[in-house]
């Protein structure tokens, strides 16, 4: 109903105003009214109590009291929130809706007070019934005043209130109320014309303005406009990726380059957290900031670009000195791990580098970029925030990966990819309670291959889910020998993660063997949350309400955040081992797994110590309060077979 009023509303509103609101318009429209409508909701107030005041003990109580409590405090709240508008910000869209609110509460109040009033005009002499006819003019009158700048609302007021009020006292035949019609009448008249004067006027104003402020910023800055859109990245004004390609094929299509000279790229680890936690303005700063450092760290005949998102990338003039250039991979690295101050606190993120040396990386500009871009991959993989230039190990580390990638399309088939068990024990008892399945891959030809090598190329190449199946496959077969207590952590990758499909494929596995969800639980790493919190959460919030389990996997070895933890879905939370390995020696390290088991313990979720390698390590976390551990000091991983199950 209220969708069809704004409609027709708004109908009327183009009829008046002679079409499409100009956006100017509305927003001096919607300044003006942020002013004026709490004071015409406190004309309305105040009025509205006056004539229930007068009517006090002739009228029913609940028109004096109750309804004219009803009608106050809904003046009270409509005028508290216009009044708290002042110091918001609106958009085109907002400021047309808060308008067309306006005009729709305008012809509501009025025919609520309306009949409010007339109600209470049946109780009372001649005296009583005066006031109501001075409250129903008087509010009508000042409500139009209010919203002069607005003839929609005029018509609204017009209409609800103008009209009734007119036919009212006119049926009543007294000559006085007749008067008193006529009189209203001729000055509604004259406010609509009014108002509508007024309205033509304040838009001429406005629009002239708008084309004098328009005409000339074209002027000004047309040509600027497209030089930067052509060549500078909007946000840092540093060069911009088709500026950085044109420089560096400029750079190498001349005839003789008498130095060598250095391609890197940088990509900022953590960027993302910043945006989901601060916003993006905050990450809009930092990279304003990003940009300003690096600016301040190279000299002034390097290229600095932003390429992407997070990502810049420059050319130097360098020769291949391979510790002159590291050391420049640490200024870079140094300088981005300093904080940023943020109006919500500080942010600190990390950069990692990739380099490529030409000559020796190559001769071309995509070369270049693709060895610097292979150098900045290894850098994030190895250790976040280092600094690798191109060598010819990674020339080789290239051939080997097309050699693993060629060979992973056929290792289903030859089932060479097969599972490892590592149990998860009662640090207590020793008691197995349950499995995480670890990938192996062994190629006839290439040798043990490491699952982070062979799941990453599985990822790039889109196969990850068909390995993630065959595995889990191979997986709930086991677990249909275990005793029913023992239960299976199964890792999924990023893809996985964010993969509906891949879910109802996993569950319709489960269905397949007749197994409980409840016996499986899916191992999520912290950086595959915080990669995409969001969708991540809406998943992982679905694999519970299906009975699985959700454990949040090698917590602390990212850009972990308290503010995260609370939109997160899981039901364990495994301490990161880097955090084990120093428990005897880091008095921080212990610090920090106690605030993790009382985090655990808040959010009534269990915690798993991974890593345990020693006796200490093991009675160190007992002492702190962690039961479940995982680790060589119990077992490695080895073939199902090498485990005794039927003790347990």
């Amino acid at each position: 109903m209220e969708e069809v009023i704004i409609k027709k509303l708004k109908v009327i509103l183009k009829l008046i105003e002679g079409g499409d609101v100009n956006p100017n318009i509305v927003f001096a429209q919607f300044k003006e009214l942020i002013t004026k409508v709490p004071l015409l909701y406190s004309i309305l107030l105040v009025n509205s109590l006056s004539l229930a005041y007068t009517h006090y003990g002739v009228a029913p109580d609940y028109l004096t009291l109750y309804i004219a409590a009803i009608l106050a405090l809904v003046c009270i709240a409509r005028g508290i929130r216009w009044y708290g508008y002042r110091n918001n910000e609106f958009t085109l869209r907002q400021a047309i809706h808060q308008i067309r609110m306006t005009v729709f509460f305008a012809g509501l109040m009025g025919i609520a007070f309306s009949i409010w009033a007339y109600t209470l005009y049946s109780y009372g002499g001649v005296e009583l019934r005066a006031h109501v006819a001075y409250f129903m003019s008087i509010t009508a009158i000042g409500v139009i005043v209010c919203l002069i700048h607005l003839p929609a609302a005029t018509w609204a007021i017009g209409l609800t209130v103008g009209i009734p009020f007119i036919s009212f006292f006119v049926y009543t035949g007294h000559p006085i109320f007749l008067a008193i019609a006529n009189n209203f009448g001729l000055v509604l008249v004259a406010l609509v014309m009014i108002t509508r004067s007024y309205y033509r006027a304040f838009s001429s104003v406005i629009d002239a303005n708008q084309q004098l402020e328009q005409q000339h910023l074209n002027t000004k800055k047309l040509n600027e406009q497209n030089e930067l859109l052509a060549n500078q990245d909007g946000l840092t004004k540093l060069a911009n990726r088709r500026s950085f390609a044109n420089y560096l094929n400029d750079k190498l299509s001349k005839k003789q380059i008498k130095q060598s000279f250095i391609v890197g790229l940088i990509d900022l680890d953590g960027f993302k957290p910043v945006n989901d936690i601060h916003g993006h303005a905050a990450g809009d700063r930092v990279l304003t900031e990003v940009s300003t450092r690096l600016r301040e760290l190279f000299c002034a005949n390097s290229m600095i670009a932003r390429i992407g998102g997070d990502e810049f990338a420059f050319v130097m003039e360098h020769d291949a000195d391979y510790s002159k250039i590291k050391q420049l991979g640490q200024k870079i690295t140094e300088t981005l791990q300093l904080p940023f101050q943020m109006r919500t606190g500080l942010v600190q993120i990390s950069g990692s580098c990739g380099f490529a040396i030409y000559p020796e990386a190559g001769h071309s500009a995509e070369e270049l970029m693709d060895r610097a871009d292979f150098a900045l991959y290894e850098a994030k993989n190895s250790a976040r925030g280092s600094s690798i230039i191109f060598s010819e190990e990674h020339e080789s580390l290239i051939r080997k990966k097309s050699e693993v990638e060629l060979a992973l399309t056929q290792s289903i088939k030859q089932e060479q990819i097969c599972i490892h068990y590592q149990p998860i024990v009662d640090g207590q008892t020793g008691e197995i309670l349950g499995f995480e399945s670890l990938a192996r891959w062994f190629h006839p030809e290439l040798g043990k291959i490491p699952p982070d090598q062979f799941i990453m190329i599985a990822e790039k190449n889109g196969m990850i889910t068909q390995i993630t199946l065959h595995l889990f496959e191979l997986a709930i077969q086991n677990l249909k020998q275990w005793p029913e207590p023992l239960y299976l952590s199964f890792n999924l990758s990023a893809n996985d993660v964010i993969n509906r499909a891949t879910l109802a494929k996993l569950t319709g596995i489960l269905d397949k063997h007749h197994v409980q969800a409840n016996r499986v639980q899916f191992e999520i790493t912290e950086t595959t949350m915080m990669a995409d919190l969001e969708q991540c959460s809406h998943i992982t919030r679905e694999m519970q309400k299906q009975g699985f389990l959700v454990a949040l996997d090698d917590f602390g070895s990212g850009y972990s955040s308290l503010s995260y933890l609370h939109k997160l879905a899981f039901d364990t939370l495994k301490i990161d081992r880097s955090f084990v390995n120093n428990i005897q020696q880091n008095q921080r390290s212990r610090g920090v797994i106690k605030t993790i088991l009382e985090l655990c313990s808040s959010f009534e979720v269990q915690c798993t110590a991974e890593g345990v390698e020693t006796a200490a390590q093991r009675d160190l976390l007992l002492e702190l309060g962690c039961k479940n551990m995982q680790g060589y000091y119990f077992y490695r991983p080895a073939a199902i077979e090498s485990f005794e199950l039927t003790s347990q």
